[in-house]
């Protein structure tokens, strides 16, 4: 292991960790954060190694003649929405869903958290940060830190992207009732599937457009963030928990009557 390479591994995640800490709203939970983060950020990685070992058992490396050679068109919608976009977003949303339960979620009300974005967020960033490490790693010496800026700028910011708008989906299901609820969810995971793989399908072939195409879907997805987590995460007085006050008919019913 390089530590050079490690070094430029958690550079290319550091500045949208920052992000994310720095604008998350104050809830009167931030003891919760440095878990959060680390648990996160570990669910990340073993994302990884669940979509390589699910992509080597599904579909397995074979040597088969086939008749018809298949068009680099199908092949490539094949890699970035299926194999690519499905199974990685499968594994993370499933990872994002679980820690949410464990670290954002209220039972009594059936509410997922603002917390629920600080985990979606950093989960995203766990795997960027694994899949760049190796690389920036196999990449020539003279170009590590070409491939760490290209990195930082597309990879980490499509992964946090997408898993940010997941997160979103999961609190938005707070406004939703049952079974509506899972339905809302499902499609918040299509969403992201469908994301990854156009961003996959403009950037493999490695063409104008397609870098083009990818950076508008990108600043389409940041307004769309934006512009929900105004809507969505800016309600303090819903969740915070600590300095609360009681309503105003109460403090009204308590205070006796001056009679003149």
């Amino acid at each position: 292991m390089s530590l050079e390479v490690i070094l430029l591994a958690i550079g290319s995640i550091f500045p949208w960790g920052f992000y994310l800490i720095y604008t998350q709203p104050n809830t009167g939970r931030e003891k919760r954060f440095f878990f959060i983060i680390f648990f996160a950020l570990l669910l990340g990685w073993i994302s990884t190694e669940l979509v390589l070992r699910a992509s080597a058992w599904i579909w397995p490396e074979t040597e088969i003649k086939a008749k018809v050679a298949k068009s680099i068109l199908s092949q490539t919608a094949f890699l970035a929405f299926v194999k690519a976009g499905m199974m990685e977003e499968f594994c993370k949303s499933i990872l994002i869903v679980s820690l949410s339960l464990v670290f954002a979620y209220n039972w009594k009300k059936k509410e997922f958290l603002p917390e629920t974005f600080l985990v979606g967020g950093f989960i995203a960033l766990g795997f960027a940060g694994i899949e760049n490490y190796h690389y920036i790693l196999t990449a020539k010496e003279d170009d590590r830190i070409h491939t760490f800026i290209l990195r930082t700028l597309k990879s980490s910011n499509a992964h946090l992207l997408i898993n940010l708008c997941f997160a979103l989906c999961l609190i938005k299901s707070n406004k939703r009732q049952f079974p509506d609820k899972y339905w809302y969810i499902l499609s918040g995971f299509l969403l992201a599937v469908v994301q990854h793989g156009l961003f996959d399908f403009f950037v493999i072939p490695v063409g104008r457009f397609g870098h083009w195409a990818a950076t508008a879907l990108f600043v389409g997805i940041w307004v769309w963030i934006v512009k929900d987590r105004r809507v969505y995460m800016k309600e303090e007085k819903i969740y915070k928990i600590q300095k609360e006050k009681p309503p105003e008919e109460e403090i009204s019913r308590s205070v006796p009557e001056i009679i003149r």
